[in-house]
């Protein structure tokens, strides 16, 4: 069979070199009886690269984590997780999104009024949150504060959401006051900001293994409803304002 061309006549570059398989760089056998794997679907493929970009970051930190090293933890070549994500930076703020939006999934953000969870069913789920799922914790609350951009912006908007939440939640248990998350005003972003700090700084100690749940409950006897009406009272009634001139006279 003069005629008919070898493989490496065909594609000599493929002969001895690595292929792309499903996704994966895997080297050419000459055995042809392994088994095949699928290709995935592109949002499976996405899901897939968007854990892999958890795993990385919460690893290796923002500075160090690269497309390479995000390919290398999905187990991909790293053209594949181009076609997906320009650059790291958009690789940060697309898993900053998803896990943004699962934990506002898990403590009911946004859901109609008559689902709304106590201060302290909100508080054990973001404890839980923290406890179960480390990563996206140390991701959201600590890491991506050093960043700048699409990701921070994000997170900025999360804290105050999950802010507002709880302390709408204590609020109503007092007179049913809530605090609306549109339009923000300045006190309700003060008392969520302050509220928010708390929770993640307890939140952040649960690595040795403490129930969230015993936590959850403290924090509820911190964070009594009358104690941030009364800052809320004082902040809408300030006593003895100063204006210009006594203060220019002081």
């Amino acid at each position: 069979m003069s005629g008919m061309k070898n493989e490496r006549q065909l594609a000599p570059w493929l002969v001895g070199a690595t292929i792309e398989t499903v996704g994966r760089v895997a080297e050419r056998h000459g055995s042809r009886g392994g088994p095949k794997q699928h290709r995935l679907h592109r949002s499976e493929r996405r899901e897939q690269l968007l854990q892999a970009c958890l795993v990385a970051f919460a690893r290796d930190g923002l500075e160090l984590t690269t497309m390479d090293s995000i390919a290398s933890t999905a187990g991909v070549s790293k053209p594949l997780v181009y076609r997906h994500f320009h650059n790291r930076r958009e690789a940060l703020a697309a898993v900053v999104e998803r896990e943004s939006e699962r934990l506002q999934e898990l403590l009911h953000i946004g859901a109609p009024t008559d689902v709304r969870p106590t201060f302290e069913q909100l508080t054990t789920t973001f404890l839980v949150f923290a406890a179960e799922s480390p990563s996206s914790f140390r991701l959201l609350f600590h890491l991506v504060d050093a960043a700048a951009g699409p990701a921070k912006r994000r997170v900025d908007q999360l804290r105050d959401r999950v802010g507002r939440a709880m302390v709408a939640s204590l609020l109503s248990e007092v007179d049913g006051t809530e605090i609306s998350e549109q339009p923000p005003n300045p006190d309700a972003a003060w008392l969520a900001g302050m509220v928010s700090s708390i929770v993640e700084g307890v939140a952040g100690g649960l690595a040795r293994g403490e129930d969230p749940a015993l936590r959850a409950g403290a924090l509820r006897q911190l964070l009594r409803p009358e104690g941030l009406m009364a800052a809320l009272s004082a902040f809408r009634t300030p006593s003895n304002p100063v204006g210009p001139a006594e203060r220019a006279r002081s």
